[in-house]
């Protein structure tokens, strides 16, 4: 029973490493996708939403008018180790009813005045957006949620924001790319889809596998030298 319970265990680590294993290459596949699609001609957003799984990280441009004062602050995200703010302002997409959430850049918080909100330049009138398709920023641990018209904050929810400024508010946001001329550090962090914490799952349970393996191995072949020796001492006494 016990070798039978030892064998499904091996079997069990094995497979689930295998399984791992094969995540891991999906993600490398999908990690070479979205490599294509930064480096692939870009798309023009328009007021309707683009299917967002085939066009995710896809270099976009979009055309519209900032509402300035709906921009709002997401505090605690760092950039070279510093804290600061990530500046997010909506752009009502030209010829439309549409607005789209632009993630515009990272800039310093000054700990002196922590409410004191920084000075960021912000295009007035019709202006033209370069940047990725991205989804919206992932929401951080927070112990209380947000007031909705907050402006600076942990955590954004576009559908919640939406619906606070009754607006139509596209469900990805764009990460504008480009120069730091308004002040603004566009240094995002690059698409990480997770390849190496299966390549990393995968090693453990492999290593299980072969730990219980050798183990199983081990107290088999003590089991018999055990037998064997039983089996002379007999022989010796009869």
């Amino acid at each position: 029973m016990t070798l039978i319970l030892a064998l499904a265990l091996i079997v069990a680590t094995a497979l689930l490493g295998r399984w791992q294993l094969h995540r891991a290459e999906y993600k490398k596949a999908l990690t070479a996708r979205i490599a294509e699609r930064m480096q692939a001609p870009p798309i023009i957003q328009a007021g309707h939403a683009l299917d967002f799984k085939p066009n995710e990280w896809r270099h976009v441009i979009a055309r519209g008018e900032y509402s300035t004062g709906w921009t709002i602050y997401l505090q605690n995200r760092q950039h070279n180790d510093q804290p600061g703010f990530w500046v997010l302002t909506p752009l009502h997409i030209t010829g439309s009813q549409t607005y789209v959430m632009v993630m515009r850049g990272w800039v310093p918080r000054n700990f002196d005045a922590i409410n004191l909100l920084p000075k960021v330049q912000t295009p007035q009138g019709m202006t033209q957006v370069d940047g990725r398709i991205a989804p919206a920023p992932s929401q951080w641990f927070s112990f209380a949620p947000d007031p909705p018209g907050a402006v600076i904050r942990q955590n954004v929810e576009l559908a919640q924001f939406a619906k606070y400024h009754n607006i139509k508010m596209l469900p990805y946001v764009i990460q504008e790319m480009g120069g730091e001329k308004d002040g603004l550090v566009r240094n995002w962090p690059q698409p990480d889809v997770g390849m190496y914490t299966n390549y990393g799952y995968a090693f453990q349970w492999y290593a299980m596998t072969a730990l219980g393996l050798g183990l199983t191995i081990y107290f088999l072949g003590k089991r018999v030298r055990d037998r064997s020796r039983s089996l002379t001492r007999k022989e010796l006494h009869s």
